[in-house]
């Protein structure tokens, strides 16, 4: 039995209230960061949860957990957790851009984030498939709230993907887990990539094959001292054990 563990990197209460999908032989536990932001929207709402993310992924870690899954499409903390530990972290955004395999469009809840989506891409060596970013209008926390209304948008949205020329559909937010079906449906079964899952499941096999995160391309951090970070007590201590040590 493998042993993935999930981040939620906001703060929302009540956001992951449903249950998780979970392979066959994979245990999946789930923990929201605080303190952090309400949602994550923005590169300043990504830089409130990193220090959350980080301290989370140090502490399951240290319980035994053997992958995590970072549960935002931006990603946000993914290197420097990949710095702080030693099993794999998997990045939802990553993830589900190498999953594509053909040309792609991401479906994300605001416009503000095609820039950053942007910046994914590139960086992960995707943006010659990427068709661009599609915004549907419907905030983070409003995706549970108002869920026909935000499958309604993220139909429309994905179809205005198809028509500028993607072949896949990712969607940019983890929120909208569980929308695949309805979305492939009205797309004439197109494929759709719905992040969580796809993420959870490429965790399971990296646990289950026992992979570590190569520690020449993420080395842990040098030593410093830091001030302010007593309430996220994992990153502090690992901060300061390696200072002290």
């Amino acid at each position: 039995m493998s042993w993935v563990h999930l981040i939620t990197p906001i703060v929302a209460q009540g956001f992951r209230a449903a249950a998780l999908p979970a392979p066959d032989g994979c245990k999946v536990t789930n923990a929201q960061i605080r303190p952090g932001p309400a949602s994550i929207e923005s590169a300043v709402d990504e830089v409130l949860a990193a220090p959350g993310v980080i301290d989370a992924a140090i502490m399951a870690e240290a319980d035994g957990a053997q992958a995590i899954v970072i549960d935002c499409m931006l990603d946000p903390g993914l290197d420097a957790a990949r710095e702080a530990i030693s099993i794999p972290v998997i990045g939802c955004g990553e993830e589900a851009m190498r999953a594509a395999g053909a040309p792609f469009a991401v479906v994300t809840v605001l416009q503000r984030q095609e820039r950053a989506f942007g910046d994914l891409a590139r960086k992960y060596g995707f943006a010659d498939l990427m068709t661009g970013t599609i915004g549907i209008g419907v905030p983070v926390l409003a995706l549970e709230t108002d869920r026909a209304n935000a499958v309604a948008a993220t139909i429309k949205g994905s179809e205005k993907a198809v028509s500028g020329g993607a072949e896949v559909i990712i969607f940019g937010c983890t929120g909208m887990l569980g929308f695949a079906d309805e979305v492939s449906a009205a797309l004439d079964a197109i494929k759709v990539i719905d992040p969580l899952p796809n993420a959870i499941a490429a965790a399971h096999i990296a646990a289950q094959s026992g992979k570590k995160t190569d520690k020449m391309v993420y080395p842990a951090p040098d030593a410093k001292s830091v001030v302010g970070f007593s309430e996220w007590s994992a990153l502090d201590a690992l901060m300061r054990g390696r200072s002290d040590g």
